[in-house]
């Protein structure tokens, strides 16, 4: 079961396998630069999962959901990760989760 700080330490360890960026609309997103997702878009927890050996997720909400199960992250927390990476609430705790990964990431 990995908790949250435990995401945003491998999350950080990320930042050089693929190349990260936040569009106009506030999503972050990432491209895989080599193997299996070179040229794909990915979201912070399917970017993890493929980094953790886990497989290939879609960026959806459902391919987000499998790769949250996967790396053994909460189904809430999965939740909040997504809405902040697709910016899809500006409401506070997003705010905060969005805040999270971006330090991570130094973007």
């Amino acid at each position: 079961m990995m908790n949250s700080s435990e995401f945003y330490d491998k999350l950080s360890q990320t930042s050089a396998t693929y190349n990260w960026q936040v569009s106009d609309k506030k999503t972050i997103t990432a491209t895989g630069k080599r193997g299996k997702v070179k040229g794909e878009s990915l979201n912070p927890v399917t970017a993890v999962a493929y980094k953790q050996g886990k497989g290939v997720f879609a960026s959806n909400k459902r391919g987000t959901q499998q790769a949250g199960k996967a790396l053994g992250l909460t189904k809430t927390f999965t939740e909040n990760l997504y809405e902040a990476t697709t910016n899809k609430s500006n409401r506070g705790h997003s705010q905060v989760v969005r805040g999270k990964i971006r330090s991570a990431l130094e973007i």
